[in-house]
């Protein structure tokens, strides 16, 4: 009797073994087969510039201009890191929050010009004030959010949840309420797994860009989330390849197997918009994938294709993140900021 049982219980170990190792052999293979698409790779795009070893990791990018480049750090929530644009001196900002205030796992701050906001979407809350006079930050209660954007003095997009989907809101930090998007994110499989993306303006303000995860498709709007147009990646990747199970126990959704990323980190200045893309094309090898990061520009006025280039891996590290600031692109290797001069 235990002799069946152990069996029992080794079969089902190795059958899960083998189920394991289906999905991610399959996975890989849906990222490097042919994906029926070609990119325009003409050369010296960019131009290597100076590197910073910012001796911890987990920064990210908070904001920049044309003189200084800000990062937050996911474990140092009360302080950003100044940096100037010749990466040759930095200094970090501390910020002041009163002592009943706490942050959760996930915030994350942004910076434009002289303010500073700090947002939690767990609690949820919003932190906001002068980066520079030292004063305790000012504090509001957004409704529950899992992405943001600031656009304009006291305005934010949100991505928030309503009704099992993804949505974009519209907010303002002095108001009580927010205004609802028109529905833009269209719903595939789920309503959220399958609507996830990445979020971002143009440093002017004039375009908010939203970015699937997972098909060829990227939304622009302006700021009261009016559809200007909808773009397509140069891939033929319609349909978020992905798998949702559902918990009963816990009542949560989760994905079964890897997804197939299509569109990974993103950026934009006012003319371009960069998208690492997660798939080989036609004309490219397989080795592309672990070496360098694949970036399609598109056009910021119509959404058209431009062209692509390569960032190679550093340290034999792949790119955390990136920020893009007129002609020059900022990018996060573990625990290093790369600059590169954008030569177009």
């Amino acid at each position: 009797m235990i002799y069946k049982r152990l069996l029992s219980i080794g079969v089902c170990f190795v059958a899960s073994v083998i189920v394991i190792l289906i999905l991610f052999v399959s996975s890989d293979y849906l990222r490097n087969r042919s994906n029926s698409f070609v990119r325009l790779l003409p050369p010296h795009k960019i131009i290597p510039g100076p590197i910073l070893d910012l001796k911890k990791s987990d920064y990210y990018f908070a904001g920049s201009n044309k003189d200084k480049i800000y990062l937050g750090n996911f474990f140092i929530p009360d302080s950003i890191l100044d940096i100037k644009s010749d990466m040759k001196d930095s200094v970090r900002l501390q910020l002041h929050f009163s002592k009943q205030a706490s942050l959760l796992k996930g915030s994350f701050s942004i910076v434009e010009d002289s303010s500073v906001f700090v947002l939690d979407g767990n609690q949820p809350a919003l932190f906001s004030g002068s980066l520079f006079n030292g004063n305790e930050l000012n504090i509001s209660h957004p409704p529950f959010f899992n992405k943001a954007v600031h656009i304009d003095k006291q305005s934010f997009v949100f991505r928030v949840v309503m009704r099992g989907n993804n949505v974009l809101v519209k907010y303002r930090s002095d108001s009580t309420g927010f205004k609802a998007g028109n529905t833009i994110l269209k719903k595939q499989v789920d309503g959220i797994f399958c609507t996830d993306g990445n979020l971002v303006k143009t440093p002017d303000s004039k375009h908010l860009f939203y970015i699937y995860y997972y098909r060829n498709q990227f939304l622009c709007s302006d700021t009261n989330l009016r559809l200007t147009y909808a773009g397509k990646t140069i891939d033929t990747n319609t349909q978020a390849k992905i798998k949702v199970s559902y918990i009963r126990s816990s009542n949560q959704a989760t994905l079964s197997s890897p997804p197939i990323y299509v569109n990974k980190q993103t950026a934009a200045n006012n003319k371009f918009l960069f998208i690492v893309s997660g798939l080989k094309a036609d004309n490219e090898k397989y080795s592309l994938l672990g070496d360098f990061s694949i970036i399609d520009v598109y056009a910021v006025s119509n959404g058209k294709y431009q062209f692509s280039f390569y960032l190679p891996n550093f340290n034999g590290k792949k790119l955390a993140d990136f920020r893009v600031d007129e002609q020059s692109l900022y990018a996060l290797y573990d625990h290093y900021l790369y600059k590169y001069q954008l030569n177009f």
